[in-house]
């Protein structure tokens, strides 16, 4: 899940046109907006919040699967076990088990763990987006929440899974927290870029059997899909938002695309500084 949109073609689902559009499915309860008064996803989080696994980090160049990418969240170094709580009203629109997994030629493909992602609304008078998304990865496989419930502020969604288990995705115990504006379902500017620089490059956007070249334009097309036409040519196809995971034994539902632990610079634009946020909107 933390890899970007070029290794990501292999499970996004496009198609001409004539062959009409793809399936949309249900969307859950929709949240309705609520105070805007938050509270952080564990006690003791502001101490356990460091340099190295900061918002905005970049990872350099090197052996790091992540190299050359800046960090999309906040890491918090607190021990497993230790209780993850919604920061605020909302509904969960995600919450599975990804895998890492090594595959035969020994590469590790490094995916989330246990993860939860919620939807808050807004208050209108909000500046940042009518909502935005919190983002807890690296849980216990005891996940508290299921697709489509409402929660409360405060409300416990898990625990800080196993150091190096399965669970957590073989990663060190902390959670990675992040705070993505807009809706869950969306087309977020990362992929509005990676599709308009393809579509003008040489090569083009290929998309299965279907290029597209030179401007295009993005439409919103049922629940969690894209439509993306060519001016010049109308040459067209459908793309999924959704992105399933990289593991061929028992694959979760498909994750938001945008749901990705590290990115290129401007992607940071697309999220929030957790630590900053949620101080600015604590309940006193």
């Amino acid at each position: 899940m933390f890899v970007m949109l070029a290794h990501l073609q292999p499970y996004l689902r496009a198609a001409a046109l004539a062959l009409g559009l793809l399936c949309a499915t249900a969307r859950p309860q929709d949240p309705q907006p609520v105070p805007s008064v938050f509270e952080f996803p564990c006690l003791g989080y502001a101490k356990a919040v460091n340099t190295r696994g900061s918002f905005g980090f970049h990872v350099p160049r090197g052996n790091s699967p992540f190299q050359d990418s800046w960090h999309l969240a906040e890491d918090v170094w607190l021990p497993a076990g230790s209780e993850v709580h919604a920061i605020a009203d909302g509904v969960v629109r995600y919450s599975a088990f990804s895998p890492t997994w090594t595959d035969a030629q020994g590469e590790t493909h490094w995916n989330l763990g246990n993860v939860v992602v919620i939807e808050h609304p807004l208050q209108p008078s909000e500046k940042e987006a009518e909502s935005i998304c919190s983002f807890y990865v690296h849980l216990a496989a005891d996940r508290r929440v299921k697709v489509g419930e409402s929660v409360k502020r405060g409300d416990v969604l898990g625990r800080i899974g196993k150091a190096e288990s399965e669970e957590n995705g073989r990663y060190p115990a902390h959670l990675h927290f992040g705070i993505h504006l807009g809706p869950y379902l969306q087309i977020p500017p990362m992929l509005e870029r990676e599709l308009r620089t393809a579509a003008k490059s040489k090569q083009g956007l290929c998309m299965g059997a279907v290029v597209l070249r030179g401007e295009i334009v993005l439409e919103r097309s049922g629940v969690s899909d894209v439509r993306i036409t060519a001016k010049e040519s109308g040459a067209n196809c459908v793309l999924s938002l959704l992105v399933g995971s990289t593991c061929p034994k028992d694959p979760p539902p498909d994750i938001a695309l945008w749901c990705q632990g590290y990115g290129d610079q401007a992607t940071l634009q697309e999220w929030l500084r957790p630590s900053a946020f949620l101080a600015a909107r604590h309940a006193r």
